[in-house]
């Protein structure tokens, strides 16, 4: 008996511990838990657009920095020079708010 109420008392201690009640309280409550859940989903669908945003623009940055010493080369100039024509020329019609 006394060692049922040992793992009682664990399990309680551990769901304190978990602040479980508070999660509870947060079922109980449908439309907060949506609109938390649904913002979460925003705010982490909008950080991940902005971090990859700014990841190719870095790449793209040392593409063109990687390629312009190559221009020189005979066989490869052209392309590499149309090539970055093409970056820069996305680059500028982007659209702007």
């Amino acid at each position: 008996m006394e060692k049922e109420q040992d793992y009682l008392i664990k399990i309680a201690n551990h769901l304190e511990k978990s602040n479980f009640s508070a999660y509870v309280d947060l079922l109980n409550k449908p439309v907060r838990f949506f609109f938390l859940n649904f913002f979460a989903g925003l705010f982490r669908g909008v950080g991940t657009a902005i971090g990859m945003t700014l990841i190719f623009a870095v790449v793209f940055y040392i593409t063109v920095l990687f390629l312009k010493p190559f221009i020189q080369i005979p066989v490869i100039g052209s392309y590499i020079s149309n090539l970055l024509d093409f970056i820069n020329s996305s680059n500028s019609h982007r659209l702007r708010y």
